[in-house]
């Protein structure tokens, strides 16, 4: 029994000379500090969401577009027809400077209407929106919008946000052709009646006429007669 607890002695004191190193550069210095946990209120686990401190921005309001103090006139397209045939959609338009034109509608998109056919730069800008059976939309210019609804026309303004204005435009309807005259056929008996209104005042004209008659015995020598309805004249025989 003896033996056995000097044995054990001489075994510790084996490995505590061992683990004592004069020569250690860190012998002597304070234990390292543990791993702060991080800040904030992480997810742990499986989950695929984003920790606290990386939530998503609020999104930015877009900047209202304020209308200018200075505006032009209204000046309003009038419609004159549709055409839709399968995803084609076409608008018959007549523009202010009353010309007629056909503005298709690209890729069923907001189009910009082609401003050769408003013939000024000033009234540029406006767009096609839709276009339907017997109507349209039209998207006005800020600087010139749709203030006033014309129904001869078929146009009535919306008010939208930010400023825009949008006219509906409607086939409006309009007034029927008058039919051709119809060419005045006579009747036989007014023209018998136009025809002895004729005679009758010709013979107005000639009632107290009287036709000259040259009796042959009353023929000079070298002479002869001739005789017409109008009366008889004398002629030399030569």
């Amino acid at each position: 029994m003896r033996n056995i607890i000097i044995t054990a002695t001489a075994i510790l004191f084996v490995i505590n000379v061992q683990a004592f190193d004069l020569f250690n550069p860190d012998r002597g210095k304070p234990p390292p500090k543990p791993p702060s946990k991080p800040s904030g209120n992480y997810v742990t686990g499986s989950s695929n969401k984003l920790p606290t401190p990386f939530k998503a921005k609020a999104s930015i309001k877009p900047t209202i577009t304020k209308r200018p103090k200075n505006l032009l006139p209204q000046k309003d397209f009038a419609l004159k027809g549709t055409s839709i045939i399968g995803n084609k959609r076409a608008a018959i338009l007549i523009a202010p400077n009353k010309k007629e034109f056909i503005q298709y509608l690209k890729d069923n998109k907001r189009t910009e209407i082609d401003a050769k056919y408003v013939k000024s730069e000033k009234y540029k800008s406006y767009y096609l929106l839709n276009v339907e059976a017997r109507s349209v939309q039209i998207e006005y210019p800020i600087n010139a919008p749709c203030r006033k609804d014309k129904d001869k026309f078929g146009v009535k303004c919306i008010e939208k946000s930010d400023g825009i204005t949008i006219a509906a435009l409607n086939l409006t309807q309009r007034k029927a052709l008058k039919a051709p005259r119809r060419p005045i056929i006579k009747k036989p008996a007014e023209k018998n009646r136009k025809r002895d209104k004729k005679l009758a005042k010709r013979k107005e004209i000639y009632k107290n006429f009287k036709r000259k008659v040259i009796k042959d015995e009353d023929v000079p020598p070298g002479m002869r007669v001739v005789r017409t309805p109008f009366g008889d004249r004398l002629v030399p025989t030569k």
